[in-house]
């Protein structure tokens, strides 16, 4: 008797938890299939050309209008938080032009490629990327916000933008090509060092230049971040940015641009 009442004591745990059994040994063979299937997440056109390889940086600071400036720049950046564990790395060097002090014209050049790529089996190979883009003043007003803090020679600038980025061989047989826009606005507050936080809210179309059959489309973005001007010398620029693409799988952007004006 005591035999039997053990028996019956025991089966009915053992029933009640076989679902649960079940149920665990059918996420745990959903995770080994996951883990079997991961692989690398392509580079979206976006990702792979200057607009979002690249970070943000504020508008320049006015110049004299009597002047035309030519400057260099450097930028890093790297794109984090992408569906599964690569980044994205990216060093450029570029060229501007500062038209009457206002507008800036510039050229950039420069390399991506992908981080921690040996955990997916992917090639951890990059590409170059290029790109032309265009920065113009709109209108430049008062303190506004900079008020708070009780400076009262700060400017607040509202401006435009207009880039093309183009990357070769992002992936076997595709090319990227990306047209952009934004509507950058900026704070400069402070003397000896302009403090300029900065916003860029803007839009960027993937146009489809490969040869392969590839979708194109419009991502919005919101790009953001501090300046600091005339750092240490005249004519030295340091930008830290961040940048978010709406769009799955791209992650946030983080990086730092350094910039030099030739002032006479």
């Amino acid at each position: 008797m005591i035999a039997i009442s053990l028996m019956r004591f025991v089966r009915v745990p053992i029933s009640a938890l076989s679902p649960s059994l079940m149920l665990a040994a059918m996420i745990g063979a959903s995770c080994i299939a996951n883990a079997q299937n991961v692989g690398p997440l392509p580079v979206f056109p976006e990702e792979a050309t200057p607009i979002g390889a690249l970070p943000p940086m504020a508008l320049p600071m006015p110049a004299s209008r009597d002047q035309n400036y030519w400057g260099l720049r450097l930028q890093a950046g790297q794109r984090q938080e992408r569906s599964g564990p690569e980044n994205l790395l990216a060093f450029a060097g570029g060229i501007d032009y500062q038209l009457r002090g206002g507008s800036i014209f510039g050229l950039t050049g420069g390399y991506q490629r992908r981080q921690n790529c040996e955990s997916t089996g992917s090639d951890c190979g990059g590409h170059a990327l290029f790109g032309l883009r265009g920065r113009f003043n709109v209108v430049t007003g008062g303190p506004t916000i900079a008020s708070i803090v009780g400076d009262e020679s700060a400017t607040s600038t509202l401006g435009t933008e207009i880039g093309f980025g183009y990357a070769p061989r992002v992936s076997p047989g595709v090319n990227a090509c990306t047209l952009d826009v934004g509507l950058p606005y900026s704070i400069a507050m402070l003397q000896s060092v302009r403090v300029v936080p900065f916003i860029t809210p803007g839009a960027v179309w993937d146009i489809n230049c490969s040869s392969a059959q590839a979708s194109s489309g419009r991502s919005f973005l919101l790009g953001f971040g501090i300046g600091l001007q005339q750092l240490g010398m005249r004519g030295l620029d340091v930008n830290i940015g961040a940048q978010r693409i709406f769009r799955r799988s791209t992650g946030l952007q983080l990086g730092i641009s350094v910039s030099w004006v030739r002032l006479p």
